[in-house]
């Protein structure tokens, strides 16, 4: 019998995680771990902010921050556009609602909510520029790798890398269905036809789902798995790593300091 392929499925890197070493996506120096604690607390950090000088000078920091990445760190105009116009596509909604309000004469622009949907789209822009650039050249790989060595529990990363790798797979496959279906002569409809129809395609989606589980365990028992990657030798945090931390908190100084500036 022969083994299934690794190619498509790609179960080496959606594998189990072993806590304590981080890595980083080859031809990139640094430490993971070191951007990823930085991340999530400049994450949490502005997400808890709310002076409007706070949020703009943290926007404009990590504006400079993906600049820095793009010529350092190889971090791409292109995707970074992207991954900003998800974000924004979302503040869309935002603007359409917040600035209105019900009032005696009906729908009413409030100021109030341009303010908040104004603190929103500054707060969230802030955010993703920062995850972008200081979590740039990391795959999921190397970012569920990076969470166990910061304590996240192995299964938990093992669970983060398969769901970022076989989301993707799982799309196309329904994608595939869907084609299939709709070459069939099917259109969706609000009728007891079209629930059947959705219904019978969910489940071939989940047993296809089941089936390249058992292919990819399949393929990792025949490689001799034994549920953790192999240990990579600690090194020292290198300097550029510093110049990010050190960058960054005080990037998040200013911005807690300038509120009891005024």
């Amino acid at each position: 019998m022969k083994a299934p392929a690794l190619a498509q499925d790609d179960p080496g890197r959606a594998a189990a995680v072993r806590p304590g070493v981080a890595a980083a996506r080859p031809g990139r120096r640094g430490d993971a771990r070191v951007r990823l604690a930085l991340a999530v607390g400049a994450s949490v950090t502005i997400a808890l902010i709310e002076a409007p000088a706070s949020l703009l000078w943290l926007l404009a920091a990590a504006a400079t921050g993906c600049a820095f990445a793009v010529l350092t760190d190889g971090l791409r105009l292109a995707q970074l556009a992207r991954r900003l116009l998800a974000v924004n596509a979302f503040l869309v909604l935002v603007w359409l609602t917040l600035p209105l309000e019900f009032g005696p004469d009906g729908l009413a622009w409030s100021a109030q909510g341009v303010e908040l949907a104004a603190r929103i789209s500054a707060r969230a822009n802030a955010i993703a520029l920062a995850v972008c650039a200081l979590l740039a050249g990391l795959d999921a790989h190397g970012i569920a790798r990076a969470a166990a060595a910061l304590g996240l529990p192995a299964r938990c990363a093992r669970l983060m890398l398969l769901m970022v790798r076989y989301i993707a797979v799982i799309g196309e496959t329904w994608r595939r269905l869907d084609r299939a279906a709709r070459a069939r002569g099917f259109a969706a409809r609000a009728d007891r036809r079209t629930l059947a129809v959705l219904a019978h395609l969910l489940a071939l989606l989940l047993a296809h789902a089941l089936l390249r589980a058992e292919r990819v365990d399949l393929a990792l028992r025949a490689r001799a798995f034994a549920g953790a990657f192999a240990a990579v030798a600690r090194t020292a945090v290198p300097r550029s790593d510093w110049v990010w931390a050190t960058g960054t908190l005080a990037a998040l100084a200013v911005a807690l300091l300038l509120p009891h500036l005024h």
